[in-house]
């Protein structure tokens, strides 16, 4: 791992703290569509990680919905914008922390996320987050997000640099099936949402957070 010259962080539940408020917006449109709410096992083990189409088709085979898929799309793509908006999403610890100090060392860094572009907008733009990054990849630049590894692969292209020289971030057991397919090693960094997913793919698991991973990768510069 000495040659590591990129890294490669998931946004939701890695760098900011948003796994609640997407579980909070889940709920939001089951009620809008005469639903019951998901409880949190159903949220972690079937939608924590996915992108919206994914999970929105999960929701509706779990719970036999007759509204169209296109609609449950459409309605978390509109509540989480607003309820992003209105309830600002915190950084994970050290989330800002471990970016500035990948500068420092010279590493690139990008932003691989299976949310869209407005999911993302609204903490993106409430931290200040664009000057760390070299390269945003969202599920909007790609056919397949999450949990296949065109994210990635379109990641490392944009960095200029390959899976030997890359690492990822990721907080979800979805996340690092993405990146371990697309051969990139991964530093799975579990939450309390995904921390009884599977995580067998992963390089290692790291049971202290962000300043846990940074101990981790500054031993392998």
């Amino acid at each position: 791992m000495s040659s590591i010259k990129a890294i490669l962080f998931d946004f939701d539940g890695t760098l900011a703290n948003s796994e609640q408020n997407h579980f909070e917006v889940w709920n939001i449109v089951l009620a809008e569509c005469g639903e019951a709410p998901l409880d949190e096992y159903t949220y972690t083990h079937g939608l924590a990680g996915l992108p919206v189409p994914e999970a929105a088709r999960h929701v509706k085979e779990h719970l036999s919905l007759t509204v169209p898929l296109e609609e449950i799309v459409r309605r978390k793509n509109i509540e989480t914008g607003r309820y992003f908006t209105e309830h600002p999403v915190d950084m994970m610890p050290f989330a800002k922390e471990i970016l500035t100090l990948c500068r420092d060392r010279g590493l690139k860094l990008a932003l691989v996320t299976a949310s869209s572009r407005s999911e993302l907008a609204p903490t993106f733009k409430h931290h200040e987050l664009a000057p760390f990054f070299d390269a945003v990849v969202t599920r909007d630049d790609v056919e397949r997000s999450k949990p296949f590894p065109d994210s990635y692969q379109l990641g490392m292209e944009r960095l200029g640099v390959t899976a030997a020289e890359s690492l990822a971030v990721e907080d979800t057991s979805h996340g690092v099936q993405a990146a371990h397919s697309a051969d990139i090693p991964v530093a799975a960094v579990p939450n309390e949402h995904s921390r009884s997913g599977d995580f067998s793919a992963a390089t290692v698991v790291i049971d202290d957070g962000l300043k846990g991973v940074w101990r981790w990768i500054e031993a392998q510069l």
